[in-house]
């Protein structure tokens, strides 16, 4: 099969690529391991993110009833008691809490209504430039081994930056940030806010995701949390030491493991070459207290289907323009990053936090 440009990774920033790419004519085909949107912790969309999805001609997504609404964020951070930042001053006065997995089974709908070839449960084994592009060798759920073709090429694997990785090019992490997540049932009457407390050796992250059920997640650095930590025991331990969570959400919750997931910020050395570029978290990956998750993301593939499509119209300075969008967008974000860590001062000996207030001090 030969398509002109082949995005291997079908969330949010692949998609988005391939979305804009078929508004602007141009064939393209998503590779994606997974053989169906698998469950995700839940993530929370800023009101500015309509704007987003608009570009894409997505907002009708945000109207199911899986992804609730969400008026704002309500954190004990840098203080001792909590601290409310609504969103009615803003445009749209509400953001979204997402249910990831309702949310790229959509994406995965709207690609295929609007002519978009989709190979799920494929996995690359090899990139291979030829004469024409680019010879992507795969494999199937069944084994089965799969060739394709294509002009050009998208990285959309996420952190793991894995077409990057194959054309050997270098990734720099910022932190060791990882999330530790729960979904656990919601014994109480709930507004729809986004709660975060801050602790010792990290932060957490409340949010519901349905009537019925929450999400909690502890984000706190690799070295730091402890093999029991990761435990059904453990996570039940570390949120017992909460002080605010357990009067607004549960106040406590039943053994269940928690899952493990990196959150780094980081970013490839280089986000594009000769045919081909790199998008999403691939490309500037972002700590999830920004919200910036799958804004950057879906903004990033919207403006590299643009750019692709003129690289492929001999346009030789649309991949430089485009790189230079999206870090100067990331350079923003760092500041806002520092900016946010820096207000809390409680724990400054904490490897934790002394490692962020080094990085602060570093970037300013």
């Amino acid at each position: 099969m030969h398509k002109q440009v082949i995005i291997v990774g079908g969330g949010p920033a692949g998609t988005a690529t391939a979305l804009q790419l078929a508004a602007l004519g141009v064939e393209s085909i998503i590779i994606e391991a997974a053989p169906q949107p698998i469950p995700k912790p839940g993530e929370t969309l800023p009101p500015q993110a309509r704007q987003v999805f608009q570009k894409l001609q997505l907002q009708s997504l945000l109207e199911h009833p899986a992804h609730i609404a969400c008026y704002g964020n309500r954190a004990v951070w840098g203080h001792v008691r909590p601290i409310d930042k609504i969103f009615f001053h803003h445009t749209a006065p509400q953001g979204w809490h997402i249910h990831r997995q309702t949310f790229e089974s959509q994406l995965c709908q709207v690609a295929h209504a609007r002519g978009v070839t989709i190979w799920q449960g494929s996995t690359v084994q090899a990139v291979t430039p030829c004469e024409n592009g680019w010879q992507v060798q795969c494999t199937n759920t069944e084994k089965q081994r799969q060739v394709a073709a294509c002009s050009f090429i998208v990285d959309a694997t996420g952190r793991k930056s894995r077409i990057a990785r194959l054309l050997n090019v270098p990734r720099r992490n910022l932190d060791k940030l990882v999330g530790s997540y729960a979904i656990v049932q919601n014994t109480g009457s709930l507004q729809q806010y986004t709660y975060i407390e801050a602790v010792e050796h990290g932060w957490w992250y409340g949010a519901p995701l349905s009537e019925e059920q929450l999400v909690l997640t502890y984000m706190t650095d690799a070295d730091v949390i402890s093999p029991f930590n990761r435990t059904s025991g453990g996570f039940q331990q570390l949120y017992a030491q909460t002080q605010f969570l357990p009067t607004v959400l549960t106040k406590s919750i039943q053994p269940i493991t928690p899952s493990l997931y990196h959150a780094a910020t980081g970013y490839l050395q280089q986000r594009h070459g000769n045919n081909w570029l790199a998008v999403g978290d691939a490309a500037f990956a972002y700590d999830p207290i920004s919200s910036h998750g799958i804004i950057s993301a879906m903004e990033s593939g919207y403006y590299a289907g643009h750019a692709i499509a003129a690289h492929l119209q001999g346009n030789h300075d649309a991949l430089i323009a485009y790189d230079y969008a999206i870090s100067q967008g990331f350079s923003t974000y760092m500041q806002m990053h520092a900016d946010y860590y820096a207000v809390e001062q409680r724990w400054k000996q904490s490897p934790f936090w002394s490692r962020r207030g080094l990085h602060n001090r570093a970037i300013s």
